[in-house]
């Protein structure tokens, strides 16, 4: 497995929607569920709650790949935030707005490294003092992976994706 920094975004579109599509009903609400509306955002994010949608911010954005044989298996989609109410004290940052491995991958330290990757080595464009990202109380393997990197949670929206889930937010400082 290979991680590095995607350049021809448009090669991996299919690739990009594929993952999106098969990740959506994992993600707490749903990808394409109108209820995501209603949840905390980070920064200026906005943007329709479709795939369409999410294809084409996340091939807007800085994009980090995680590779098996030159075959996308996961992604990050990096926006750079510079100010956000929820990050207070942690902007500017690389706000990861959406990460996804594909299943037969998962548990296998790819989320692990893409994150060491944005926290270590961003193109020169792309530096910035923060690492940040948001995701759901419940979202256990994805917090344990930020806990393991030493990122801090900094705010907390209670009830925010449904009864109990939280939107929880973490940053980390940049170690380039």
């Amino acid at each position: 497995m290979r991680v590095r920094w995607v350049r021809d975004h448009g090669r991996y579109r299919d690739t990009v929607e594929r993952l999106l599509v098969d990740a959506d009903t994992t993600f707490v609400p749903p990808l394409t569920s109108v209820a995501r509306d209603g949840i905390s955002r980070s920064g200026d994010e906005t943007g329709r709650a479709s795939i369409e949608g999410y294809v084409d911010r996340c091939l807007r954005r800085p994009l980090i790949g995680a590779f098996v044989d030159e075959s996308l298996v996961g992604f990050a989609s990096v926006q750079p935030i510079d100010e956000s109410a929820p990050l207070e004290g942690y902007t500017p940052a690389n706000h990861v707005s959406i990460l996804i491995v594909a299943e037969p991958y998962r548990n296998r330290g790819i989320a692990t490294a893409i994150y060491r990757r944005l926290l270590t080595d961003p193109p020169d464009a792309h530096r910035r003092p923060y690492v940040s990202t948001k995701t759901w109380s419940t979202n256990h393997a994805h917090v344990a992976v930020l806990d393991k990197l030493g990122f801090e949670r900094v705010d907390r929206i209670r009830d925010d994706r449904g009864e109990a889930i939280d939107t929880v937010y973490y940053a980390a400082p940049a170690r380039h």
